[in-house]
């Protein structure tokens, strides 16, 4: 089955084995947290999965089911009765809030599959069915999911101190256990003791993938007590994945209104003009039709987008030559523009830090092995290499999160450099 295709969270689906019901569960949860990966997935979907017919439509459930469309999990599943088939039924209930339903799917399915006993055991607290929770974590193996359900039991039983030490537990056997560190971060910060909750709700932040929820608690965590640089970090590491999260824009507006309480009406007047200026449609100005073509065919539409190329990139696209190339100078000249002058000034800009260090390899910054390794990833070998990214690019960057875009910060800082971070557009 070709994988080419196929997104990053995605390659379970296509694997020689039926991806876990956790598989399953991680692949939901990155289908509602990351808005990119989510239309590369309904792409998926709408394009169909290949592979063997006589398990394609479980799969093909499984891509449903993910994205929230569970009629067309239901429709593919069809007549199915297998166990496998049957927890995936059991999983759509209970996202519905039919937790009867999803019971009788889930102990149907937990006989010959044991991995549906723990789905069994969620959606009996899902549906604070306590009793019957109770019950079914007795015939759960031992390990971090049977800790971390038993803390859910007592978190809902009112017994605080018993589902600390509960999710703890859980996190002592598997360290990246993201709903384990939400739930105890949730509960150490009521409890007053914001200190660990903030060691926690960072764990969140940077397992991979992160956790959401878990990331805008440390950013509120952090404004609270006065970190207002730190707690907008987290909202634009939220905000990376999801533009559209308007409970993260909001808290991003409020950290940054904490951070700077006072500030020049004339510049910022200033700001919003040439960010208009910069929105300006290409099409507006008096080009011929060939050099808006060739504009069009290039991604470049507006003013900014204009501002932001070189005259080398221009004439190195296809069809772009001299003629056109002297048209857009002269429309820019007469505005007192001209090509690539937003470059410049992040050059200017690092014109205050050691020049030399650009050129440098990025073992200059003595990074800890996890961030050299996102590095490595990425194919960053000199330090002029890594300030071609952004914070939003590092924190979806596979493997990183909120403490290595803070190392690399850091260590960038010490040399007089810094990452760009910019505007967040809704």
């Amino acid at each position: 089955m070709p994988t080419a295709t196929v997104p990053r969270s995605a390659q379970a689906l296509v694997g020689a084995e039926r991806p876990t019901l956790a598989q399953i569960r991680l692949l939901r949860r990155t289908a509602e947290q990351d808005l990119e990966e989510s239309r590369k997935l309904q792409a998926l979907h709408q394009d169909g999965l290949s592979g063997p017919k006589d398990d394609l439509k479980t799969r093909q459930a499984v891509l449903a089911y993910a994205l929230g469309f569970f009629s067309d999990a239901e429709e593919a599943l069809g007549e199915a009765k297998d166990p496998y088939a049957q927890a995936l039924l059991g999983l759509i209930n209970s996202a519905l809030g039919d937790f009867a339903e999803a019971k009788t799917l889930l102990a149907g399915a937990s006989k010959a599959l044991p991995e549906a006993k723990t789905e069994f055991c969620r959606a009996c607290l899902d549906g604070n069915l306590l009793d019957e929770a109770e019950k079914a974590l007795s015939g759960l193996p031992e390990g971090p999911d049977r800790d971390f359900l038993q803390g859910r039991l007592h978190e809902s039983r009112g017994a605080t101190e018993q589902a600390i030490n509960a999710y703890e537990a859980a996190l002592e056997q598997l360290p990246e256990h993201v709903e384990a560190a939400f739930k105890l971060g949730v509960l150490l910060d009521r409890i007053g003791d914001d200190d660990m909750a903030v060691e926690y709700f960072l764990v969140c932040a940077d397992v991979w993938p992160h956790y959401l929820p878990g990331v805008i608690n440390l950013g509120i965590l952090y404004d609270e007590r006065g970190e207002s640089n730190a707690g907008v970090d987290c909202f634009r590491q939220v905000l990376a994945y999801n533009p559209r999260n308007r409970r993260a824009m909001m808290l991003l507006r409020d950290a940054r209104a904490s951070r700077s309480m006072y500030y020049d009406e004339r510049e910022e007047r200033e700001r919003e003009r040439m960010e208009k200026i910069m929105r300006t449609p290409v099409n507006d100005f008096e080009l011929s039709v060939r050099s808006r073509n060739c504009l069009a065919k290039m991604n470049i539409f507006t003013l900014g987008d204009l501002l932001s190329i070189t005259e080398q990139e221009m004439l190195s696209y296809k069809n772009f030559g001299e003629t056109s190339l002297k048209e857009v100078k002269e429309m820019l000249a007469m505005r007192g523009l001209r090509l690539g002058m937003n470059r410049e000034g992040d050059e200017r800009l690092m014109s205050k830090a050691d020049q030399k260090i650009l050129g440098e390899s990025v073992e200059k910054l003595e990074l800890s092995p996890r961030a050299t390794q996102v590095l490595e990833h990425l194919g960053v070998t000199r330090v002029g290499d890594l300030l071609q990214y952004t914070d939003l690019d590092l924190y979806k960057a596979q493997g990183s999160g909120q403490s290595v875009v803070q190392e690399l910060s850091t260590a960038l800082g010490a040399f007089g450099a810094g990452l760009r971070k910019p505007e967040i557009k809704v």
